[in-house]
């Protein structure tokens, strides 16, 4: 075998919007083109969910950019079950964990796949126009949904304009059990994956759930009753949502990037999607270090020094 073929094949998905991504890579490709074939250096614009199988075959993807870069690329690129690795050029570096001396250092671990891989679930939404029997009748799989789409951190429903409280109707797995769950009114609510617990659903008093487990949050935003909290539920769960009523401005927002209107009469179904995106983690720190380190997990209260 050449060493050219002995080199690992990557994908560059580079935010190159981001100044200081631009700056870093025209010195770092050097570097990185001596050790392995770029086989792909796309505008990450211009990448789908539907194109991305189009790209040439890789071992391991490379995001420049910050958490939010590595979110869209990764609901883009998880059909392609390539690993991911998350250059972080951004503000907090949660999901992205490695700066370019981090991969210097461990290049030949990334490359041999020797470095810890946390395996993610992500969730599938599918919305349904209000012709659709409620919960799909038992029968969801032979309507055609209006939207469908993956998310990596979380799928959530916002009230918006003019700011009224919306009404839900909640059921989870009712096809085995039969009717909805419970109905409630909220400034909106939150399904995320472990991934995302860290993210708007920690904001809104959800727990932290840890990534390897396939699981999903459902926390209320602002709900109008004191006993509705926070619960996990099983990965394989269907959770189905009902819009009882709505404002004119009721929006669900994927990941906090992409959204549609929604209205009331609609509704939409969150489990945990088939693909797991494989993310490769910074050996130097573990995922629970990286909750105290940035998001202060257990942080000591400020004492007065004597």
């Amino acid at each position: 075998m050449s060493t050219e073929q002995a080199k690992p094949k990557l994908w560059i998905l580079a935010n190159r919007k981001m100044v200081q991504v631009n700056t870093a890579l025209e010195k770092f490709l050097p570097w990185l083109e001596s050790r392995a074939q770029i086989v792909a250096d796309p505008d990450i614009e211009s990448i789908t969910r539907e194109n991305a199988c189009e790209l040439p075959k890789a071992d391991l993807a490379l995001v420049f950019g910050g958490d939010g870069t590595l979110l869209a690329q990764a609901r883009k690129i998880v059909d392609q079950q390539i690993p991911l690795i998350g250059i972080n050029f951004g503000k907090l570096g949660f999901l992205a964990e490695f700066t370019i001396e981090d991969l210097k250092r461990h290049w030949d671990n990334v490359t041999q796949l020797a470095c810890p891989m946390s395996r993610r679930l992500l969730i599938e939404l599918c919305v349904y126009d209000e012709d659709v029997p409620r919960w799909g009748n038992g029968t969801w799989t032979e309507f055609e949904p209006i939207l469908r789409t993956v998310a990596l951190n979380d799928v959530v429903v916002m009230a918006g304009p003019p700011y009224r409280m919306i009404d839900l109707d909640l059921a989870i797995d009712p096809k085995v059990h039969g009717s909805h769950t419970t109905q409630f009114s909220a400034d909106g609510v939150i399904v995320s994956t472990p991934s995302g617990s860290t993210a708007y659903n920690l904001s809104a008093g959800g727990p932290i759930i840890s990534p390897g487990i396939d699981a999903m949050a459902i926390t209320p935003l602002c709900p109008h009753s004191l006993a509705f909290r926070p619960i996990v539920v099983n990965a394989e769960s269907n959770v189905w949502l009902h819009m009882m009523r709505a404002n004119e401005g009721t929006t669900l927002v994927i990941d906090g990037q992409d959204s549609i209107s929604i209205k009331a009469g609609q509704q939409f179904l969150v489990r945990g999607y088939q693909h797991p995106l494989m993310l490769v983690q910074n050996p130097d720190i573990t995922y629970w270090q990286m909750l105290a380190k940035k998001l202060n997990w257990a942080a000591r209260p400020r004492r007065k020094e004597k």
